[in-house]
């Protein structure tokens, strides 16, 4: 049995933040760069929208402070998800070619996601989908538009 939707968030946000941000064996990452995860308890890092704050799951910073990538973690797919996801898009860095956003989606949510994502025209890095398999957590890449680097199972 899974703990509570808060506590499953919280905790795949801080192993994507610790395990991918960056990969343990990343030679490319500036080690000037800071990765700050939020959870339910411990707000970081906030993104002003129109309705308020945002905490996004994982923020990376630049050395300067600027934002390099956003890893925004779901624990259910729905329409209203559009807003924050544009605002998140709109927030972070650029990536080879597409805003460095990567969104993190329960398993077999990846194409509901990515149809929002692309008719809605948010531009991202990655779309993973996460899993719990005994006990571990599991990401798959289900569409990588920027960077092949990125396209990793974990």
């Amino acid at each position: 049995m899974l703990p509570p939707k808060d506590v499953l968030r919280d905790r795949i946000s801080r192993i994507i933040g610790a395990t991918r941000f960056p990969f343990i064996d990343q030679t490319t990452w500036d080690e000037g760069r800071r990765t700050i995860v939020n959870t339910s308890r411990e707000r970081n890092y906030a993104i002003e929208g129109p309705k308020g704050e945002i905490y996004p799951s994982v923020v990376v910073l630049q050395p300067d402070g600027s934002i390099r990538e956003i890893g925004e973690v779901e624990m259910e797919i729905t329409p209203e998800l559009v807003v924050k996801w544009r605002l998140l898009s709109e927030t972070t860095g650029m990536g080879d070619r597409f805003k460095k956003l990567f969104i993190y989606v329960p398993a077999s949510g990846g194409e509901r996601a990515s149809r929002l994502l692309e008719e809605n025209g948010i531009e991202y890095a990655g779309l993973r989908e996460w899993s719990i398999v005994d006990g571990v957590l599991v990401t798959r890449p289900v569409k990588t538009p920027d960077m092949d680097y990125d396209h990793r199972v974990s």
